[in-house]
């Protein structure tokens, strides 16, 4: 198993994989998504946009030897505090997925590393994300040392 940066090739692997993270998301308690094309328009529109910077990122596990394409993603980007808090550099991962049939190999694991590592060469001095109470994700973020920060509470109308 590899892990690459995706490129503009790779745009219609990340939508699918993108839109199959944000099915899982919705099954897990979070918000029900757009249907068809305008997701899909959406999602290859910010690719295209994000993929150009240079503090944005999208890293893609492609197993070798198969016919699977990319099999995983993780999309992070800097996010500079310096408004009202002291400056410092922060990684955000914004999003990350693998197929179902390759989880519990590692490969979750391996782009979550790739992806510190690259904020780690940017100057990043912190790592956050946000993950649904249920996703069964969440036990990855927390073997790799993240801890809950600060809680999003919501209340139905």
């Amino acid at each position: 198993m590899k892990i690459r940066e995706a490129s503009i090739r790779d745009i219609d692997s990340v939508v699918k994989l993108i839109t199959a993270m944000l099915q899982d998301m919705a099954s897990y308690g979070g918000h029900v998504l757009k249907e068809g094309v305008e997701l899909s328009l959406q999602l290859r529109a910010h690719f295209t946009d994000v993929s150009r910077k240079e503090n944005h990122i999208f890293l893609l596990a492609v197993q070798q030897g198969t016919k699977d394409g990319p099999i995983g993603v993780v999309e992070a980007s800097l996010v500079n505090l310096d408004e009202v808090f002291q400056p410092k550099s922060v990684l955000h991962i914004h999003s990350m997925y693998v197929k179902p049939s390759y989880r519990e190999e590692g490969i979750g694991r391996r782009l979550l590393e790739a992806a510190l590592e690259w904020g780690k060469w940017k100057g990043c001095t912190e790592a956050e994300l946000n993950v649904l109470a249920r996703n069964p994700a969440r036990k990855l973020y927390e073997e790799a040392g993240f801890m809950v920060f600060e809680l999003e509470m919501q209340l139905e109308l």
